[in-house]
């Protein structure tokens, strides 16, 4: 009988540590390198960023089953998940710092300690945004080293994963840029040229995500192993075929997509094309969790060959409080 071992959390820990790590990591490079000096704009994507972290680290924490001892993640050797957790800590922190200095601005009651954190603010920025790149790559190479996963264990899956999570950041922070604080001037031109720059790149993102998809899928469809086989096909034409088909790469690729490109300044563009992206994301994440066939370690199959089946006239002949000496 098929046991999923990973369950529905570590889907949406995924998802969410490696949006959050790609909002941290644009907003760095943008903050850096396109319109430096103007950090407040990016105070939002960075707010929703510590909030898929906070969301991201409670659904890690009740999946490892007892939660409260959940620091002997840090403490384990062979603990698969420790370094996922170092870099979701320091970002959050950093990322943490960063808004506070722009804090003033939404309630000034906060100003002196504002004032105490802006000249830095950079500086946090970067440092969240170094280590959401860590994230980002994490999350496909935690999945990618389980060799026995034939499916995983390619490295075409860390940079799906990666694409994926840049993808997916330029969505939420295109929805998010400048919110909760009042633009004027340049800034608010400034966030209007990162919204479009954000969109370009993000059509460029969703074509590398198609071809890296496709490529990996129809590769083991065709010439993979007999488990990464196994799952190619159930995603190309068997039960998960719709949802492969039809809700991550036509809704949650193809079709914004073609919003993006000939959608253009259009409500649709603007909101419903990022909603389908992150959409998309968190399916390929749910889809790839849940293709877990693995091939079985020696020894095993003679082991299930060798238990009893559910006929066997002795798992039946001693009754309840019978005593046959």
């Amino acid at each position: 009988m098929k046991h999923h071992y990973w369950e529905p959390p570590i889907a949406l820990y995924l998802f969410l540590g490696g949006l959050a790590g790609g909002i941290l990591f644009l907003s760095a490079i943008f903050n850096s390198f396109v319109i430096p000096g103007f950090g407040e704009i990016f105070a939002m994507p960075v707010f929703i960023s510590l909030i898929c972290v906070a969301i991201g680290c409670v659904f890690l924490i009740i999946d490892l089953g007892q939660p409260g001892v959940f620091w002997r993640v840090w403490t384990t050797a062979t603990s698969i998940i420790k370094w996922g957790a170092t870099f979701l800590v320091i970002a959050a922190v950093f990322a943490l710092l960063y808004l506070l200095a722009y804090l003033d601005q939404a309630w000034p009651i906060f100003a002196p300690l504002s004032q105490l954190l802006l000249p830095a603010a950079d500086f946090f920025l970067i440092v969240a945004g170094f280590f959401g790149l860590c994230i980002m790559m994490y999350t496909g190479i935690m999945l990618s080293t389980l060799k026995a996963h034939a499916f995983w264990a390619t490295p075409a899956l860390p940079v799906l994963f990666t694409v994926s999570a840049l993808s997916t950041a330029c969505a939420a922070i295109a929805l998010s840029l400048g919110g909760a604080l009042q633009l004027e001037g340049v800034a608010l031109l400034l966030a209007e040229l990162i919204h479009e720059i954000v969109h370009t790149v993000d059509i460029v993102l969703v074509v590398a995500e198609i071809v890296v998809l496709l490529v990996m899928v129809l590769s083991f469809y065709g010439a993979g192993n007999v488990c990464a086989h196994e799952v190619a096909a159930r995603w190309v034409r068997g039960k998960t075929a719709p949802l492969f088909w039809g809700g991550m790469v036509f809704g949650g690729l193809l079709l914004p997509l073609c919003l993006y490109v000939f959608g253009a300044g259009t409500a649709a563009s603007a909101l419903v094309a990022p909603w389908l992206v992150l959409c998309g994301g968190l399916l390929l994440r749910y889809l790839c969790v849940y293709s877990d066939e693995r091939a079985p370690i020696p020894g095993e199959v003679r082991f299930n060959e060798r238990l009893p089946k559910k006929d066997a006239a002795f798992l039946t002949a001693w009754k309840k409080d019978e005593n046959l000496y």
